[in-house]
């Protein structure tokens, strides 16, 4: 939940329909537990001119898809739900039942606790992961944890979002810029560290 995966099917969509044309792309949401989730992404669809529905069960997943057959590109955006939450395990089954060449996309926020991912990802384990985007990377303080998991699990990233801007805040995600992005973010935050340390020292010893 609150990961951005709303915004990232809308930016994936509109960098998709600049690229090939809005005809060449739909979406589609599961998310009929969230009030006003289909307002969100209808939206964005009217701005770039993209079709969205809503599947509530497998046959009208199934029928959408059936019906955007002729589309380059279906964007499915699934329900927000914890891990350990039941309706989350319903997501996934909903996917596997309304179309079998459907493939998963975990989005995962650079700023959620490692275990939490890891949850996660272990709840995939039926269904394999085909790649992850990674969002919320201007409020990361660090990616050492959200790296360290997807490599536990060799898991490719496939995008980065880096704010809410639509399609701008998305990017192909490239090995050399995220680990150069984690380094500086490392050295930041050990320099902030050992800032906060020394002011801490010069307040005791005024103090002492």
């Amino acid at each position: 939940t609150g990961v951005g995966k709303t915004t990232t099917v809308a930016k994936l969509a509109a960098r998709f329909a600049l690229r090939h044309g809005a005809g060449q792309v739909a979406m589609i949401t599961t998310d009929v537990y969230r009030v006003g989730a289909h307002d969100q992404l209808g939206a964005f669809a009217q701005i770039m001119g993209v079709p969205v529905r809503v599947a509530r069960d497998a046959d009208e997943l199934h029928q959408a898809i059936e019906d955007y057959a002729d589309r380059r590109l279906v964007l499915i955006d699934t329900a927000g739900t914890s891990q350990r939450d039941a309706r989350f395990i319903e997501q996934i089954r909903l996917l596997e039942a309304g179309c079998r060449d459907v493939k998963l996309m975990l989005v995962a926020s650079a700023t959620a606790q490692t275990q939490v991912i890891d949850e996660a990802i272990k709840q995939f384990q039926e269904a394999p992961i085909a790649a992850t985007i990674i969002t919320k990377l201007d409020e990361a303080g660090s990616l050492g944890g959200i790296l360290s998991i997807l490599c536990e699990y060799q898991l490719p990233v496939a995008y980065l979002s880096n704010g809410q801007r639509v399609p701008e805040d998305l990017s192909s995600a490239r090995a050399h810029s995220l680990v150069t992005r984690a380094v500086s973010l490392a050295h930041r935050s050990a320099s902030e560290s050992s800032s906060m340390s020394s002011t801490l020292r010069k307040h005791v010893n005024a103090h002492g």
